[in-house]
C-alpha cells in the first residue's frame, strides 16, 4: 500500500460530522479490498469483517473515526451565510478561510475577515467569535437562499499535500490517518495465520460525542477493541509534557479508560519487535471512541493507540507517515499474538 496515496484518496471524501453517509459509501469501496464482508450500518458506520475461519473465534475490533470537523449553515444576512460548528473548532483560524459548501453541485465560499485598517487595536488582539463571522459566497440574499438551504454542511476547502521528509498536511487527518492505519494493518496481516476475527469500523460522529463507536461496538460485541486516533505532536511553543515527537512512533495510552492488560501487552510487543513508542497517560476520558466502547454492553476490553499530529482541528493538520507505519505494525503484531492466547490471559 502507498500510504500517502491512500491518505489523499480518503481525505478527498467530505464527511462533516453527522453528514458522513455519502462518503462512507465511498470508503466502503476501499475497505472491501481487505475484508471478507463489509457494509454501512443505519448510522453510517463503515464496517468490515476479516474472518479467521475458526468457529466461535474471538473478535478484535479496530476503530478509527472517518468524520471530520465541519460546519452547518444556519441562516443568511444580506447574501452572507450564517453558520455554526459541527465539533470543536479553533475559531482563530476561521477568518479568511476558504470553505466548501456541500450542496449539489458544491459551492465555494470565504469566511468574512475585517481588514486590520477597519479594526480597533482591541479587536486586533483577540480572536473573532464564529458568531460574528459569515461565509461569503458572492451571491445576493435571494440567490443565496435558493442555492444553499439552511442545514447544508460545510467543510474546510483544504487539499492534502506532501511536505518534506515523509510528512503530509491537510484537512481531516484527524482521523482519516487513523483509518488508513487500520487499512495498512490489514495489509500487513494479509498472509498471516489468524486465530481471531477482525472487525474494522470506520466510525461516524466521533466529533459529536462518539456516537458511531457506541452503535458499532454494540452490534459487533467484540472481545477486544483497539481505538486508533491522533494525539498532539511537538511543535514550537507546545508543552512538551503533553506532546509527542512526530516520527517518533506510536503513543500507547495508559489510564482508567484503557484495559491495563492490553496496554501492558502492547508495550511488551513494541519492545520485543523494536517498534518505537511512547506512553500517553490518559488520566480520565481519553477523548477518543474508547470512552464509549469501554462501557458498551457488559464492557469491552479496550486500548488506545495514537498517531502524533500537529495543528489538530485546523484545515492543515500535519502527520508523519512513519508513525502510521509503526502503529499499523503494532496492531498487526498484536492481532497475531492475541489469537495464540487463552481468553483469561489478557
Amino acid at each position: 500500500m502507498n500510504i500517502v496515496r491512500a491518505i489523499k484518496k480518503i481525505c478527498e471524501f467530505p464527511a462533516a460530522s453527522g453528514f458522513e453517509l455519502n462518503s462512507a459509501k465511498r470508503v466502503l469501496g476501499i475497505l472491501k479490498r481487505y475484508v471478507d464482508d463489509a457494509g454501512v450500518d443505519s448510522l453510517g458506520n463503515v464496517i468490515g469483517i476479516k474472518r479467521c475461519g475458526i468457529k466461535n473465534a474471538r473478535c478484535l475490533l479496530l476503530d478509527a473515526h472517518i468524520d471530520e470537523i465541519g460546519f452547518i449553515v444556519t441562516g443568511y444576512k444580506d447574501g452572507f451565510l450564517r453558520f455554526s460548528s459541527l465539533g470543536s473548532v479553533d475559531e482563530r483560524v476561521l477568518p479568511a478561510m476558504e470553505m466548501l459548501i456541500l450542496t449539489n453541485p458544491t459551492v465555494r465560499g470565504v469566511v468574512t475577515c475585517l481588514p486590520p485598517h477597519l479594526q480597533t487595536r482591541e479587536e486586533m488582539d483577540k480572536a473573532i467569535s464564529k458568531d460574528k463571522l459569515y461565509i461569503d459566497i458572492g451571491m445576493s440574499d435571494e440567490k443565496a437562499r435558493k442555492a444553499v438551504p439552511v442545514g447544508t454542511p460545510v467543510i474546510y476547502a483544504a487539499d492534502c499535500v506532501e511536505l518534506q521528509s515523509g510528512f503530509v498536511s491537510g484537512r481531516a487527518l484527524d482521523d482519516r490517518a487513523g483509518f488508513v492505519t487500520l487499512l495498512y494493518a490489514l495489509e500487513l496481516l494479509k498472509n498471516k495465520k489468524l486465530y481471531v476475527d477482525i472487525a474494522v469500523v470506520g466510525s461516524v460522529m466521533e466529533e459529536l460525542g462518539c456516537r458511531g463507536a457506541m452503535v458499532g461496538g454494540y452490534s459487533l460485541n467484540p472481545d477486544y477493541a483497539i481505538v486508533v486516533d491522533v494525539t498532539h505532536a511537538l511543535l514550537p511553543g507546545a508543552p512538551p509534557d503533553k506532546c509527542f515527537e512526530a516520527g517518533g512512533g506510536v503513543a500507547i495510552g495508559i489510564g482508567p479508560n484503557i484495559n491495563r492488560g492490553m496496554s501492558d501487552t502492547l508495550k511488551r510487543i513494541a519492545r520485543d519487535r523494536k517498534i518505537p513508542y511512547a506512553l500517553e497517560v490518559m488520566e480520565r476520558d481519553s477523548g477518543t471512541n474508547a470512552w464509549t466502547l469501554q462501557t458498551v454492553r457488559e464492557g469491552i476490553r479496550t486500548a488506545v493507540l495514537s498517531v502524533p499530529l500537529r495543528y489538530m482541528h485546523t484545515p492543515f493538520e500535519t502527520i508523519c507517515v512513519k508513525d502510521i507505519e509503526h502503529t499499523a505494525r503494532l496492531i498487526a503484531e498484536y492481532a497475531v499474538y492475541l489469537g495464540k492466547q487463552v481468553p483469561g490471559e489478557l
